[in-house]
């Protein structure tokens, strides 16, 4: 390869480093191409070799995402700890059983309404659904044109980042679908992170 290739390549890779950075959010894959002006396959080429940089750097606390068609600049999530003490003050108490039992039910068969989560949950689950909606976990899409136009939920993207997915495609297969499955997906996660594996 051409000098002035690597440079261009070194180049692409600081322009969507700077771009991802300001976003702040995940941005749109086709949006990056078209602010890069590449097409998908260059672009991804790109976020490629980015994602290669961010894991040869061991001091450097950030990483690249992919997630449901989406690309964002992100702290590692090794990192969690330290970054939370930012904000501190408004650190809320970890996911209960209940909790991770409602977000699987919606994971696993979203869109889906309340009614559907107490009816695999066989409790009322209004209050978790609001909690999971504050956390920015669950999402509500809209709602169904039946009596009483229940609303339906999904997950969102912070949940795919908080659990190291690209989308609920990766989700393991699961034939109960109850918290254990996510509670356990999160561990494997986690000893991924202390083994060095970095998720993408």
């Amino acid at each position: 390869m051409e000098a002035s290739e690597l440079r261009q390549e070194s180049d692409l890779m600081s322009a969507l480093e700077a771009v991802l950075f300001a976003a702040g959010d995940p941005l749109e894959l086709d949006l990056a191409a078209r602010i890069l002006e590449l097409d998908i396959e260059q672009t991804h080429e790109i976020i490629e070799q980015l994602q290669r940089k961010y894991q040869r750097d061991s001091q450097s606390g950030l990483m690249i995402r992919v997630i449901n068609n989406k690309v964002l600049l992100t702290t590692k999530p090794s990192l969690k700890e330290m970054v939370s003490r930012l904000f501190r003050p408004q650190n809320r108490p970890a996911l209960s059983q209940a909790s991770y039992e409602t977000l699987a039910v919606i994971a696993y068969n979203q869109p889906c309404t309340r009614a559907q989560v107490e009816e695999v949950r066989g409790v009322n689950s209004d209050g978790i659904i609001t909690r999971l909606q504050e956390r920015n976990l669950i999402r509500e899409e809209g709602t169904l044109d039946l009596p009483g136009r229940p609303s339906v939920f999904s997950v969102t993207d912070h949940f795919l980042i908080e659990f190291g997915l690209k989308s609920t495609a990766d989700l393991p297969a699961a034939d109960f679908v109850m918290y254990k499955t996510l509670d356990e997906l999160d561990k494997q996660f986690q000893s991924k992170i202390e083994e060095g594996e970095i998720v993408r």
